[in-house]
């Protein structure tokens, strides 16, 4: 176990009131566990999911010959987990793992399934017996070849992230390789796909970021969420722009996207995730192991003094809220000699 700092965030009010002078001073500290969600062997690519019968699941990539996703479960707020099931596939390379779980309890797994250069998928994956056990469902998109045809230039498919439209259909967003042949030959782009009858089967590609005046840079890493006005904001790195620089982009019904690679979220850089909070304040990490906080729909954004992680993570944060007055922060930690760990800090926000 690793010690940790819980952050105090100060209240809205404060926030708005007194922004510069609190970015001056030192939040207050308080100790806690550091959670290792996978053992030193090496782990990486962690995702939580909150059921509704209270307790909680991760994935995450853990690596023998190739990589296989492990499903663990907490009884305990995320503080300890047993891992109770795994997917893996024959010759095949599972990564990039997060879970959604629909209105009738079963839940959904989507990964990036691959054989480099040769055969990338986008699958998923359903349980009926909250991770116990798994069977696939779908795909949501492909790109197969021969060996060694998908790369020089690569034409993968990576990241996917699944979540609800207030419709209740489910959308999928996710990085995309697949046009750097066409013309204009985009290196890479973040798409979406819609599905209407719970990840049984999925809509035609939509765009999502993507500027063809600049078609070599490479958007990717898309997270999404419902924001408290009910429009949608999209958080992807944008690979070519700075050091992997976080933009965002906003729709009104989560389906529509105009042309462009949206809007520069300050000082956050590479593998972002965004969490709006129960009273709609939205918060963004990123691999730069910061916390950005936005009170009116991502309009403004402002860094918060105290971060939760410094430059020892690898990728791939993400953030979860445990109750009304706690988040969770989950990071990909660099152990050293090529191993990392999928652990989570908590920050307490103050009322």
């Amino acid at each position: 176990m690793l010690t940790s700092d819980i952050e105090k965030i100060l209240p809205r009010t404060n926030w708005r009131e007194n922004l510069v002078t609190s970015y001056s001073k030192p939040y207050t500290i308080w100790d806690t566990d550091t959670t290792n969600l996978a053992s030193k062997q090496g782990a990486e690519y962690g995702r939580l999911l909150p059921l509704a019968d209270g307790s909680w699941l991760s994935v995450y990539s853990t690596y023998s010959e190739n990589g296989i996703l492990q499903i663990a479960r907490s009884n305990d707020n995320c503080r300890t987990w047993a891992v109770i099931s795994t997917l893996s596939e024959e010759g095949r390379d599972l990564e990039n793992g997060q879970m959604l779980q629909l209105p009738n309890g079963d839940i959904l797994l989507a990964d990036r399934s691959v054989i480099w250069f040769r055969s990338y998928r986008l699958d998923v994956f359903k349980s009926t017996d909250l991770g116990q056990s798994w069977t696939k469902i779908s795909t949501i998109d492909s790109a197969e070849g021969v060996a060694g045809t998908l790369g020089n230039p690569d034409k993968g498919l990576y990241e996917p992230h699944m979540g609800f439209l207030d419709d209740g259909r489910i959308a999928v967003f996710y990085a995309n390789e697949k046009h750097v042949t066409g013309s204009p030959a985009y290196s890479q782009i973040v798409s979406e796909r819609i599905s209407s009858d719970g990840g049984h089967t999925w809509g035609e590609e939509i765009w999502v970021a993507w500027d063809g005046n600049t078609p070599d840079l490479r958007p990717g890493m898309p997270v999404f969420t419902r924001m408290g006005d009910g429009r949608y904001i999209v958080v992807f790195e944008i690979v070519g722009l700075g050091n992997a620089d976080i933009h965002y982009k906003i729709s009104d019904d989560g389906v529509s996207w105009s042309e462009g690679n949206g809007t520069y979220i300050p000082e956050q850089r590479g593998a972002p995730y965004v969490l709006k909070l129960e009273d709609n304040t939205l918060v963004v990490s990123s691999s730069e192991g910061k916390l950005s906080f936005s009170y009116d729909n991502g309009s403004s954004w402002h860094i918060n003094s105290l971060s939760p992680w410094n430059r020892n993570i690898k990728a791939w944060t993400s953030l979860y809220q445990i109750t009304a007055d706690e988040i969770a922060c989950v990071a990909d930690v660099d152990m050293g000699d090529g191993e990392n760990s999928v652990q989570v800090k908590f920050g307490i926000i103050a009322g």
